[in-house]
């Protein structure tokens, strides 16, 4: 699931525009940032939470980190429109995303020492 969300993140032309992503400098990653000094950057985890047969559910906690404030509400508002859809039925490789729903997460948060700002967003993912 971790390469699904990837490949279906980065299906997104303007969510790719907006993080400044490119093939040398990839701003999109799981778990941790390529580069902690580059920014914007998105960072998230998958874990499957509730398995019954033929589908899963899991959670995916997707972190921004920009420099810019207006910057990281317009990545997380495009990360809301992508993952907070009751049906999607995208199929990518194998894997059919039945259904995403925003689950929580955080507020923004400041982190002056950094000069950076961070919001988490969750997501309960329904796949097969």
């Amino acid at each position: 699931m971790i390469k699904t969300v990837l490949k279906y993140i980065l299906s997104d032309q303007k969510l790719l525009s907006l993080v400044g992503y490119t093939d040398k400098n990839k701003r999109i990653n799981s778990y941790e940032a390529f580069n902690n000094e580059d920014h914007p950057n998105i960072v998230y985890e998958v874990s499957p939470f509730l398995a019954s047969e033929g589908t899963t559910q899991y959670r995916c906690d997707i972190r921004v980190t920009t420099k810019d404030v207006l910057l990281l509400e317009s990545i997380s508002n495009r990360l809301l429109f992508l993952f907070h859809k009751k049906k999607t039925g995208v199929k990518i490789n194998e894997t059919i995303i039945y259904s995403s729903k925003h689950a929580g997460g955080s507020g923004i948060v400041f982190y002056p020492d950094y000069e950076v700002f961070e919001q988490t967003l969750t997501f309960n993912i329904k796949a097969n």
